[in-house]
C-alpha cells in the first residue's frame, strides 16, 4: 500500500461532488425572470421625468410597471393606478 492511498476515499468523495455539481448545473435552466418588484413607489413620478417603461414577467409573484426616468433610475409602480395607466398610454402614443 501506497502511503497516500488513505486520502484516496477523499478524491473520489470530491471529484463525486464535482461531477454532481456540474451536472445539475447542466439540466438547470436558469431561466427565472429578469427583474420583479417587491413594492411599489408610492409617489407620483411626474410625466416629464419618464423615459419608458416595462411590464414585470408574469412569473414574478407582484405585477408591476418598472418606470425608467430620464435620470435611468428604475421605479416599481403599481400597474392598477390610474396616473400609471395613464403615463404609459402617452408613452405609447408618443413613441408611435
Amino acid at each position: 500500500m501506497y502511503p497516500y492511498s488513505k486520502f484516496v476515499p477523499h478524491i473520489d468523495v470530491m471529484l463525486s461532488c464535482l461531477s454532481l455539481t456540474l451536472t445539475s448545473s447542466l439540466f438547470s435552466d436558469g431561466s427565472g425572470p429578469d427583474s420583479c418588484c417587491f413594492r411599489y413607489y408610492e409617489r407620483q413620478v411626474k410625466f416629464t421625468k419618464i423615459r419608458s417603461y416595462d411590464l414585470t414577467d408574469g412569473r414574478c409573484s407582484k405585477p408591476a410597471v418598472i418606470l425608467q426616468t430620464i435620470r435611468n433610475v428604475r421605479i416599481c409602480v403599481d400597474p392598477e393606478a390610474a396616473w400609471v395607466k395613464s403615463a404609459m398610454t402617452r408613452l405609447d402614443e408618443r413613441n408611435f
